[in-house]
């Protein structure tokens, strides 16, 4: 974690948050491309709709993945507060463009509210010295 350890407590709630975002950013991988094929079967059909929905499905979840080392760097420099800004706008335009990732997204963003609400979580001292050894 970029030469700071985390709190006692807090490295479950990362390494579960780590694990969320790495499955995430798999499964907008899968369903951006899964977005494209839909909308070239629409295209057969010529369903408009169809068409459009899936293209939308298709880059936006392709622009997730792309976004996922970005919130990954975010948790790895403990700047959660930034994170949570940014994964929740993700979060809604994904539950409506592929519901699996939208949810895990959610889910982060609920871990990331109670991580930073914990009092119990505080950054560690940077400069702090160790008492001197024993004569």
């Amino acid at each position: 974690m970029e030469g700071t350890t985390p709190g006692i407590g807090e490295s479950g709630k990362v390494r579960s948050i780590l694990d969320l975002l790495n499955i995430a950013k798999i499964l907008a991988l899968v369903i951006g491309i899964i977005g494209f094929v839909y909308a070239g079967v629409e295209g057969i059909w010529l369903n408009i709709g169809g068409i459009i929905y899936g293209v939308a499905m298709g880059i936006l979840n392709i622009m997730v993945y792309m976004r996922m080392d970005e919130f990954v760097g975010y948790v790895n420099s403990r700047r959660y507060k930034e994170l949570k800004d940014n994964i929740l706008i993700w979060a809604i335009l994904t539950i409506i463009f592929g519901v699996i990732v939208g949810i895990l997204l959610i889910i982060v963003y609920v871990q990331l509210d109670e991580l930073i609400k914990t009092p119990q979580y505080p950054p560690p001292a940077t400069g702090t010295q160790l008492p001197p050894p024993p004569q």
